[in-house]
């Protein structure tokens, strides 16, 4: 009843939000012609509107049969135009303004002039800004970046404002907020965070067109994650015929590194065939070190561990698509998305025992691990353009993963002089098969230039498997230990419908409302105990963004959202994983959903970004929290819920052009945050301030070489109650491209001071929790890295869609 009652009136509210529109058939726009020097029109010229400060691409269209272009719904502002086709040079008229709503800029005609010396085909590049302000996103233009080459995308990720990347316990942020979801291509990656992160870890930066960190998502945007949503853009050709490029790069430091890319695009008539492979090996030395105490019986137990890790990361990844349009209106798309990514270590840990400071025991412990996810997903997409202006985009995916996680240890313990005392052998393994199946519609109508209108509904199916097993090894034969193994299923059922309107309230005001509705449906089970967690909630989730252009160099956005964080599957799943005898992960059944609301103001003077964002998230979810098991000195890590968490941030990218030949790019993110939680049932505050400072600058050289030099520091802040301690680094980078097409040579060398090392400590001495910690994940790298394009150049407009599962691939945890 509760539930029929809660769609019912998701069902009024989104209702009125239909009835709301209004239609107005004021609009600015931009006319002229294209013709060569006899007046003859050139019909499929390229038309680009430019931002005359940086030639940044605003829109851009194809000449008609008669050599006419309208641009349409331009908001006011001063512009620059450039007209290029085969065979003639390239033309630019002179900057113009265009006034308000209602105006119409006629250019006349653009006459192009035959380029007799051509020997090949033209290519347009319009140089885009490293960062582009949009009313619901900040946009982090990768491709060109030197520094990027041979990186991966997670480490692009730890460059870009306000992102954050914690790589112990594989966990992202924005602005001092967890709870990020992570999209390729518009597609979430519905996996647990160390997949995320070891996905992101193997994914070639070459591959990466643009990354869009999205802080106060629109209501078409699922409502899960407090943070947002960062989504990559990968590569892909809107070029007629046959082209793409590759990449390869190799590298060392403590280790080797290595991987390799390509991408095609076949474009012909009714078809477009696309696809991309990428293999990557990393292999580099990895050394952490963790202190610990604990009081007990009226004894200080410290407990000093040294890890020596050789890790081997393997990855496969790979996409196939194909567009067919079945009429000049509708199109049909089928992808096809796999990978198959291997994280294997053999590790040397010792850990030093002592009582009141004297040398009480001495363990060694020798493990290897495997860490395999495997991934097949395949998505039906279908898109309608009706003649009024309404547009229908259905999707259904099917996604399936699996997980092996097999890992051994060999345990020696010896007392404080060394003295062998005895040894056992343990196993523990982890099987994970997940099936989600998602079905999407939506429907877009443009009433005039001034309203546009949004709506769809959704429909997720989850199924999550995991078979946890923990074994001591008797005489060669593994011997279950009952209270560590067993079979949990996780069934959750998601529904969703939204609504919203674009509104053009004048010339130079803009505003998006949107309403979402979610109905979830949980339960989590064992063979012998149903219903650990069974519920059934739903909750409306408004989202609202204004948007002012005072004049071309001035603009702000205001925004509002609210979001939900579900608990991961295997934060929910109550198992207990050995880590070593005196340490263990464990799930909680007892997690619930955190809500989080979001305040955000964006102010754009000329290229220069600034904003400040204001959030509070009530029962939020902090990963890998430590508590000491009371009456031992073993200490359990688990996600736990906090009562809230209250974020302030304030970010500013500043560019700058020092001279004609050095451009740098200044970002400051500042963090003020204040945890309230609980520990033994006491109530704890704790809170912190962070700034996080990126450096970027580049260096044009003649005779086609470049150069770049990237910086970055973060202070001390906060991951739920531990204080990360601060960190930083430097990357340089130079690079020469070739004539004639010969391809792009990149060297550079990450890490040149070798610090970049996350440090964390927890210092609650009354709840028995003191610990330091120290985790060296990368080293000084030098790497060398070669791409070459091929096939054509032909400009053409690309079909742009996602897929249905665009907010499902994060939560298969």
């Amino acid at each position: 009843m509760l539930k029929t009652t809660r769609q019912k009136t998701a069902a009024a509210l989104l209702t009125i939000l239909f009835a709301a529109a209004y239609i107005s058939s004021a609009q600015s726009q931009i006319r002229g012609i294209v013709t060569d020097e006899a007046g003859q029109p050139l019909a499929a010229a390229n038309v680009l509107l430019l931002n005359p400060a940086d030639s940044s691409l605003v829109k851009g269209a194809l000449a008609a049969n008669d050599g006419t272009f309208v641009l349409g719904n331009v908001p006011p502002g001063k512009y620059l135009l450039a007209s290029v086709m085969l065979g003639f040079r390239q033309e630019y008229t002179a900057p113009f303004t265009l006034d308000g709503a209602g105006a119409e800029t006629d250019l006349g005609a653009l006459v192009l002039k035959e380029n007799a010396e051509q020997l090949g085909e033209v290519q347009v590049v319009a140089k885009k800004p490293l960062f582009e302000q949009k009313i619901d996103r900040l946009v982090v233009n990768v491709e060109g970046s030197i520094t990027a080459a041979g990186s991966t995308a997670l480490e692009v990720l730890e460059r870009s404002p306000g992102v954050v990347v914690n790589r112990q316990n594989n966990v992202l942020t924005i602005a001092g907020k967890d709870g990020v979801v992570v999209m390729i291509n518009g597609k979430i990656n519905r996996m647990p965070p160390e997949a995320v992160v070891q996905l992101l870890e193997g994914m070639p930066a070459s591959n990466v067109d643009k990354i869009e960190l999205i802080t106060t998502p629109p209501a078409n945007f699922d409502a899960e994650g407090n943070a947002g949503y960062i989504n990559i853009i990968l590569k892909q050709s809107a070029d007629r015929g046959l082209n793409g490029s590759y990449t390869f790069y190799g590298g060392f430091g403590r280790g080797e590194v290595a991987s390799a890319a390509i991408n095609f695009n076949y474009r012909k008539n009714r078809l477009n065939l696309y696809g991309d492979y990428s293999f990557g090996r990393w292999a580099q030395e990895q050394v952490f070190a963790i202190d610990r105490q604990v009081v007990l019986s009226g004894q200080t137990i410290r407990t000093d561990t040294r890890t020596e890790r050789d890790p081997v990361q393997r990855n496969h990844e790979a996409r196939l698509g194909l567009d067919l349009n079945l009429g000049p209106k509708t199109v049909l798309g089928f992808l096809l998305s796999s990978y198959d990514n291997r994280w294997s270590m053999d590790a040397l840990n010792r850990s030093a025992i002592s009582l009141n400071g004297v040398p009480d025991t001495l363990l060694t412990i020798d493990n290897d691990e495997v860490n395999q996810w495997r991934h097949l997903g395949a998505n039906l997409n279908l898109q309608h353009t009706f003649q009024a202006g309404g547009q229908l985009v259905f999707d259904a995916d099917l996604l399936r993963y699996t997980n092996e996680n097999p890992t051994n240890y060999r345990i020696t313990y010896a007392d404080g002089s060394g003295g062998f005392l005895f040894g056992e052998q343990t196993f523990s393994g982890k099987s994970t098969p997940i099936t989600v199946g998602v079905g999407k519609m939506d429907y877009t109508k443009r009433f005039s230039e001034r309203v546009k209108m949004e709506a769809g509904i959704k429909g997720t199916l989850s199924r999550f498997d995991n078979d946890v097993t923990v074994a001591r090894i008797v005489n060669g034969i593994p011997v279950n230990d009952p209270s560590l193994t067993a079979q949990y299923r996780l069934e959750e059922n998601i529904e969703a419908a939204y609504a919203a309107f674009e509104l053009k309230l004048d010339g130079k005001s803009d505003l998006k409302a949107g309403l979402r509705y979610e109905y979830t449906n949980s339960n989590l089970a064992t063979a012998e105990q149903a219903n650990i967690v069974d519920r059934q909630y739903g909750n409306f989730f408004p989202s609202v963004f204004l948007s002012r252009t005072f004049n071309d160099r001035h603009s702000a956005n205001l925004s509002y959202s609210r979001r939900i964080t579900r608990p991961t599957f295997n934060d929910m799943a109550p198992f207990v994983i050995f880590l070593d005898p005196y340490t263990f992960f464990s799930g909680n059944a007892a997690l619930q959903p955190s809500i989080s609301n979001s305040l955000k103001l964006d102010y754009r003077l000329g290229t220069t970004l600034f904003s400040i964002q204001y959030s509070v998230e009530d029962s939020a979810i902090a990963r890998f929290q430590a508590r000491t098991i009371e009456g031992t000195n073993q200490q359990l890590i688990a996600a736990e819920n906090m009562k809230n968490r209250k974020t302030a941030a304030v970010t500013l990218a500043l560019p700058l052009r020092v001279t004609k030949w050095w451009n740098m790019q200044n970002n400051f993110t500042g963090t003020w945050q204040e945890v309230n939680t609980f520990f033994d049932g006491d109530p704890v505050q704790v809170h912190t301030q962070n700034l996080q400072v990126v450096w970027i600058n580049t260096f044009d050289m003649p005779a086609g070489f470049s150069a770049e030099l990237l910086g970055f520091y973060q202070s001390k802040g906060l991951f739920g109650t531990t204080v990360a301690l601060p960190m930083g680094g430097f990357n340089l980078g130079i690079q020469k491209k070739f004539r004639g097409n010969l391809g792009t040579l990149r060297f550079g060398i990450e890490d040149v001071l070798n610090s970049f090392k996350f440090r964390g400590e927890s210092n609650f001495p009354e709840y028995n929790l003191v610990s330091k910690a120290d985790f060296d994940f990368s080293q000084r790298t030098f790497k060398l890295t070669y791409t070459r394009s091929f096939g054509n150049n032909k400009l053409k407009d690309a079909r742009q869609r996602a897929t249905g599962s665009e907010e499902e691939r994060q939560r298969v945890n």
